[in-house]
């Protein structure tokens, strides 16, 4: 009867045991982030880039950096936007249009490409670049590159 009652009570502290463990896990593991499509990642980010070429031709710090996560946004100070800005515009003009060239996904990141037209150079590739944190897209970061730049140093 000893035996019976140990191994009872042995049993019942591991069923508690497991229990409490299973209750102190988490149930909702991180998903992955799914794979959009070309048409879901345009819905998503071509809003953003417009807003953000938008932003460059009115100089507007707090409509460019909208849709940045933190910590690209104080990556970026309203004085370094200014003068990144001012010699973007001196180089390539005030925004024009913007027409899709490609996208790359892979897991929580997605590289947006643009050709863009600006009044003094139609050669430029603005690239965006998104990151999904907590389940919301977000710019992480910029990038612009033609000839011209290049060899202004812009």
């Amino acid at each position: 009867m000893n035996t019976l009652r140990k191994s009872f009570w042995l049993a019942t502290g591991l069923v508690l045991s497991i229990g409490l463990v299973s209750s102190c896990t988490s149930t909702t593991a991180a998903q992955p982030i799914s794979r959009l499509t070309e048409a879901e990642v345009r819905a998503l980010a071509d809003p953003m880039a417009e807003n953000l070429l938008q932003a460059m031709n009115t100089s507007d710090y707090a409509q460019y950096t909208r849709d940045f996560n933190e910590a690209f946004k104080q990556n970026l100070s309203q004085s370094a936007f200014k003068t990144i800005n001012s010699l973007r515009i001196e180089t390539v003009g005030p925004y024009v249009s913007k027409e899709f060239w490609q996208m790359v996904q892979k897991n929580d990141k997605i590289t947006v490409a643009y050709r863009a037209k600006f009044t003094d150079d139609s050669s430029v590739i603005f690239s965006l670049y998104l990151k999904n944190i907590d389940r919301k897209w977000y710019v992480d970061g910029t990038y612009y590159d033609s000839p011209l730049m290049r060899k202004s140093g812009c």
